[in-house]
């Protein structure tokens, strides 16, 4: 079954009041044409100089990734790129979805070569110096205010990403669905000939709906 965009489920999401969308402060650095969508492993990282280094982060990409969107939190504070080729590398030969860095990438050439869609909050050309520690794998983390839990799935697009909770999945993926489809009668209508002013009833009318939820 087709993925909606990120555009519609973010909109879904604010129609009922909720949360979920990381764009900002993420943005696509290496985009999905076509929607993506993944459960989340989520890792908090932190700037120090002294701690175990990246040896829990090379277990983890060589562990199977199959239908998991890597969630890397807490890396703005780190003065610089804390992925890169070889991670990107080592993440899509283990079958990973996409990566979202709250913090900084590079190798953006290679990365696009690669192919799996990257979010991050910008570029850096530096590595990060030996400052980059891992708090903990697969444990709540926080972006921008907003919580990702293990297992609350991600869906990333050219427009960014958003994340939904594992116990709305469906149920989200269902309205932003009906959603897509008001949109496109709208798209449709406008085809032929229609004014917007009529042709928008076909939105207004999964609008109006989704609102009663």
């Amino acid at each position: 079954m087709s993925i909606p965009s990120v555009s519609a489920i973010a909109d879904v999401l604010g129609l009922w009041g909720e949360d979920g969308w990381l764009t900002p402060p993420l943005h696509p650095v290496v985009g999905a044409s076509q929607p993506v969508i993944g459960r989340a492993l989520t890792v908090e990282l932190y700037a120090a100089a002294t701690g175990e280094g990246f040896g829990a982060m090379y277990d983890l990409l060589s562990s199977d990734l199959s239908e998991r969107v890597l969630v890397f939190a807490g890396a703005e504070s780190i003065p610089g790129a804390i992925w890169g080729e070889i991670l990107a590398t080592a993440a899509a030969g283990q079958d990973a979805v996409a990566t979202l860095v709250e913090g900084w990438v590079r190798d953006v050439s290679d990365l696009t070569d690669i192919g799996r869609p990257v979010s991050a909050s910008g570029v850096r050309p530096n590595g990060p110096g030996g400052m980059a520690q891992i708090r903990a794998i697969d444990c709540p983390v926080e972006i921008s205010g907003i919580t990702v839990n293990p297992d609350d799935h991600v869906v990333a697009d050219l427009s960014g990403c958003v994340r939904i909770r594992a116990e709305h999945l469906d149920e989200v993926l269902g309205a932003a669905r009906r959603y897509v489809a008001g949109e496109t009668a709208v798209l449709a209508a406008l085809a032929e000939g229609e004014p917007l002013s009529a042709a928008y009833r076909h939105k207004k009318s999964v609008v109006d709906e989704l609102r009663k939820k």
